[in-house]
């Protein structure tokens, strides 16, 4: 058939060559040769295409089951069915796609170049310092069907070298690893390692969700509070459980709440004096405001916090592999075996107003904290007053980073008294060795590269308000300032 197509084709070409011959004093062979030439390759390139077409077919004929194979005059391949792909991705995979399913990857890799310009009378902070770091944090969340989860991450970390031992990682506040030891291999640690229950019977009445997490696992405190009292890189241990509650669905406020508690172990030893634990109260409401004067509503949030420490300011219990977590706790009178403050009962308020004028995002906060169980005796003894049981913040910031292009600017003051809040676990960059007794601000600045790519700075202005008569004595207002830049990937 092919051959009588090309025939009937040469046929209809000479007759139309004849008839325009008539009207054209053109060479007739030269004009017959071309358009043969150009006839042939037009056919050529058909072929090819018919037979990768009937190849493809056949393929799919080949590869598909007797009962899928398609019946009709046309010859096209029926589509594949969700059974017979999940069959024949389970075949190939030996069984492995249900463990894929819900399983999800994510981390993310830091570089640093951090500078310090000190001005105090601590020896050991008097030298300006350069140093290079990164943080390198992988881990994976698998759904056990559908109110089950469990999770488990590894970060970067530094281990203690002392004396007497090779300890464990001695900065529950940091994953960031210096660049030094003469090309030394670096440490990794669990950073989380958690089991998620989500009960689906428990969503009832202005119960919106309750969820339940046992291990290592993120801080379910932070949303209520700053890092005026828990770093970002904090990650407690033990029982956690969160209500979170639908309040009122108005149609100019809607309102949401929650309230966490939380029991976690801090020191596990049993001398004298017994563990140290943390039990951890958090009741926080989300009230969010339509009104015309602007595009999007007004978002609230207000929380009240309270965390009881047991024992963490006793028996050394604030010790880690030989190095101190006190860090600007004072702990200058009495037991070096015991903190200055006696105990911790923080309590802490925390406001949050959120607005978009223009549709720029701008975030307004305000933090305060007590420790309502200072021992102000030792303040007395110190000749300080009774002002070293509060701490406090504000600050504010614009914009935000989702996606390329997008950029954020932000402000903070604080100051935090020395027996005001655990400073083993507060803001690590607030502070060269201590992260209480310390005042001062924080200018933050960040852009998006690409969707996955960020540029960071941030410039700390620190100034000691810790008068303590130690080894090493600081006078009231040595200043210390850092200045960070980082490239952050996230993958």
């Amino acid at each position: 058939m092919m051959k009588a197509t090309k025939l009937a084709m040469v046929v209809v070409l000479t007759a139309f060559w004849t008839s325009s011959r008539v009207q054209a004093d053109v060479d007739p062979m030269a004009e017959m040769r071309s358009l043969v030439q150009g006839l042939q390759k037009q056919m050529q390139s058909m072929q090819r295409t018919i037979d990768m077409q009937n190849d493809k077919i056949e393929l799919l004929q080949t590869n598909s089951s007797p009962q899928l194979t398609p019946t009709s005059t046309e010859g096209a391949a029926a589509p594949m069915t969700d059974f017979e792909f999940n069959e024949r991705l389970g075949g190939a995979l030996g069984g492995a796609n249900k463990w894929l399913k819900n399983l999800s990857f994510k981390g993310d890799l830091r570089l640093r170049y951090e500078a310090f310009d000190n001005h105090t009378g601590n020896p050991a902070d008097t030298a300006d310092r350069n140093r290079f770091r990164y943080r390198l944090r992988y881990g994976f969340e698998k759904g056990m069907g559908k109110e089950m989860k469990i999770g488990f991450s590894m970060a970067s970390g530094e281990r203690a070298y002392n004396n007497t031992s090779f300890g464990g990682n001695v900065d529950p506040t940091s994953t960031n690893t210096t660049f030094d030891n003469n090309f030394n291999f670096k440490d990794i640690f669990i950073e989380k390692a958690f089991a998620q229950y989500t009960p689906k019977w428990a969503a009832k009445g202005i119960i919106d969700k309750l969820t339940l997490k046992g291990g290592k696992m993120d801080n379910p405190f932070e949303k209520g509070s700053s890092d005026l009292v828990w770093d970002r890189d904090v990650k407690p241990e033990g029982l956690s459980e969160k209500f979170d509650l639908n309040l009122i669905d108005g149609s100019n406020l809607d309102m949401t709440g929650y309230l966490t508690l939380g029991q976690f172990v801090l020191d596990e030893d049993g001398a004298p004096h017994g563990d140290a634990e943390l039990f951890a109260h958090q009741i926080g409401i989300n009230p969010v405001v339509y009104t015309p004067l602007f595009e999007r509503p007004v978002d609230f949030h207000s929380a009240f916090s309270w965390y009881s420490y047991r024992n963490f300011a006793e028996s050394s219990n604030f010790l880690l592999n030989g190095a101190s977590l006190a860090r600007g706790n004072s702990n200058v009178i009495g037991p070096a075996i015991d903190l200055d403050a006696g105990d911790f009962e923080v309590i802490e308020l925390y406001n949050e107003v959120a607005v978009y004028p223009m549709g720029l995002p701008t975030r307004f906060f305000f933090d305060w904290a007590l420790n309502a169980d200072n021992d102000n005796q030792s303040n007395t003894l110190r000749g300080i007053g009774t002002e070293e049981d509060a701490a406090w913040s504000f600050g504010t910031k614009v914009g935000g980073i989702q996606k390329k292009g997008d950029w954020e600017l932000s402000y903070a003051y604080k100051r935090i008294a020395a027996n005001s809040v655990v400073g083993a676990f507060n803001d690590s960059d607030f502070g060269t060795n201590a992260h209480a007794a310390n005042r001062g601000s924080v200018i933050k600045v960040g852009y998006a590269l690409t969707d996955n790519l960020t540029l960071n700075s941030a410039a700390f202005f620190v100034n000691n308000l810790n008068t303590g008569t130690g080894p090493a004595p600081r006078s009231m207002d040595e200043e210390q300032r850092r200045f960070q830049l980082d490239l952050g990937w996230k993958f």
